[in-house]
């Protein structure tokens, strides 16, 4: 009888352990450059998994994985930042191959009067806010503002809803616009953020505040409706009428500090 009930007690302990195993998946994958040689030492994280580091051989391994939509984020010394969206199903591997580009080589400081050059995503943000659809923050706007996290940048704007909900770390902020807010709550009609350009799904109960922190932000582009939204930014494969959010965030090389006054 006793060791009956020692089986049981066993068994007990090890049942939540087989759930929480047939319930998350495992993404393995391959960090290559350009040329498909090997990149070692190349960091790989997801919100709310951790962070791993690529081999000599470039292959990585995460485990653990929740199943749902994640956000695979890779970075190396002198290249780019990669982004990309994955889907994590319960009791699967899924494998990816990350290619990484390089980044450009920054040259010695030259002091020169007149314009300061702009980046060419920046080129882009500055025409769109002449324009005047939308709400825009540049650099210098953003620091002034001394934001913790990028939804005290958000909140500042007519329209945008930061919603407080229950997370898997606790409280996490969601953003939404107002014309989603009905007398029974929101509904399930979340903004499309775009990350330096490409579609960034921010979904489930994580906030845009895990993956993007105000001292890597550059400017936001914040678009309440579809008429706002530009077409380079209109997205036939995800929902973005509730609104777009565009963040451009730094590459690695372009200095962080705020333009100065004039």
């Amino acid at each position: 009888m006793h060791l009956n009930t020692a089986r049981r007690s066993l068994l007990s302990l090890l049942l939540p352990l087989q759930v929480a195993a047939q319930a998350s998946g495992t993404l393995t994958g391959t960090v290559v450059g350009e040329e498909s040689t090997p990149l070692a030492e190349a960091r790989i994280r997801m919100a709310g998994v951790g962070m791993v580091v690529s081999d000599k051989d470039g292959r990585f391994r995460l485990t653990g994985v929740s199943h749902g939509d994640h956000v695979l984020e890779v970075r190396r010394l002198g290249y780019r930042e990669f982004l990309q969206p994955v889907t994590i199903r319960a009791g699967e591997t899924l494998s990816v191959r990350v290619v990484l580009t390089l980044a450009p080589v920054p040259l010695n400081p030259v002091e020169v009067e007149g314009e300061p050059a702009l980046l060419p995503a920046m080129r882009g943000f500055e025409e769109r806010r002449a324009h005047g659809d939308g709400h825009f923050f540049n650099r210098r706007e953003i620091t002034q503002m001394q934001p913790r996290v990028v939804t005290d940048v958000l909140r500042r704007v007519p329209g945008v809803v930061i919603q407080s909900i229950p997370g898997p770390f606790g409280p996490t902020e969601m953003v939404r616009m107002a014309r989603t807010i009905g007398v029974t709550g929101a509904r399930p009609c979340p903004v499309l953020f775009y990350v330096n350009g490409t579609p960034f799904p921010v979904t489930g109960d994580i906030s845009i505040d895990q993956y993007v922190v105000p001292e890597d932000i550059l400017a936001v582009e914040v678009y309440s409706g579809t008429s706002q939204i530009p077409p380079q930014f209109q997205s036939n494969l995800l929902n973005a009428r509730c609104g777009v959010i565009v963040i451009w965030t730094r590459m690695g090389n372009e200095d962080d500090r705020p333009p100065k006054d004039e």
